[in-house]
């Protein structure tokens, strides 16, 4: 039904996994859609790591030995469904891993050790995500700075929505600019801006942004939450946002980030449907 992208140009830590992290979960929990969140990342299971505790495995891999992944586990095999052109109703969902049945499944990031084959499996992340999107009503893709650009590009072409992550500061609001003048993918309407481990103390808090950067609706924001940040290395983002979200407390910096979050999903709907109406 709808690719949304999150992607960052930037050297510098936009906080761009957690925050397609905790979008994708606020959508899942007060949105009745089905949801797929795709991890693109090279050595890296941030986005695993938010949902299961992955130190039971280790130990079991430590204790007996097994060290290799199943080539026919996650990505992987996916991958080789698609080249050997077969097909079934639930392909992707065959191959997720479930946070909540028929509401939130994570597709985890490549197993791989090495660079090159994992160049080769990001080749097959745009047939990848057109599948996806026929079986999943919303597909949050967080497009890894080390895949190839070629891939990243066709990643954000084909994608409904463009999730920009951008740092608060100067340089970044420059970088939007710098991007929206000389690349026509940022110059659609598609593109929402968001600033990841937002501080809404500093000077540039989402107003100022917005009117420097003439955005027509107030950019999102996913705070930086230290029990969030917790939670995403111990497995319990889950938890996390079912806790707080019936706290009603706005003064309480964990429901202050619940907020945030679900306005970003009420920014990417309207966003959907704007752009649906001039179809």
């Amino acid at each position: 039904m709808a690719i949304i992208s999150f992607w960052s140009n930037s050297k510098r830590e936009t906080g761009q996994t957690l925050s397609s992290v905790a979008v994708a979960t606020a959508m899942a929990i007060d949105h009745n859609h089905k949801i797929l969140e795709v991890a693109t990342s090279f050595q890296d299971n941030t986005i695993e790591n938010c949902f299961w505790d992955e130190s039971k495995a280790k130990n079991v891999r430590a204790i007996t030995g097994v060290t290799q992944i199943n080539f026919n586990n996650g990505v992987e095999g996916l991958i080789k469904i698609i080249q050997s052109n077969r097909s079934s109703s639930n392909i992707v969902g065959d191959y997720a891993r479930v946070v909540f049945k028929d509401r939130l499944d994570v597709l985890p990031a490549p197993a791989t050790q090495n660079i090159i084959d994992y160049n080769t499996i990001a080749e097959y992340y745009p047939d990848l995500l057109k599948i996806a999107d026929r079986e999943y009503d919303m597909v949050f893709v967080d497009v890894d700075k080390r895949m190839p650009m070629d891939t990243q590009r066709k990643i954000l072409e084909q994608s409904d929505v463009v999730v920009l992550t951008l740092k608060q500061g100067l340089d970044a609001m420059k970088n939007v600019i710098n991007l929206r003048s000389n690349d026509e993918l940022f110059k659609k309407d598609n593109v929402i801006l968001l600033a990841g481990k937002y501080d809404k103390f500093s000077k540039y808090n989402v107003t100022n942004m917005t009117r420097e950067l003439k955005e027509k609706r107030k950019i999102c924001a996913v705070p930086y939450n230290t029990l969030f940040f917790e939670a995403s290395t111990e497995g319990t983002v889950a938890d996390f946002f079912i806790k707080y979200r019936s706290v009603v407390d706005e003064n309480d910096r964990n429901v202050i980030f619940t907020q945030e979050s679900k306005r970003t999903c009420d920014t990417i709907i309207y966003k959907l449907q704007e752009l649906q109406m001039k179809m």
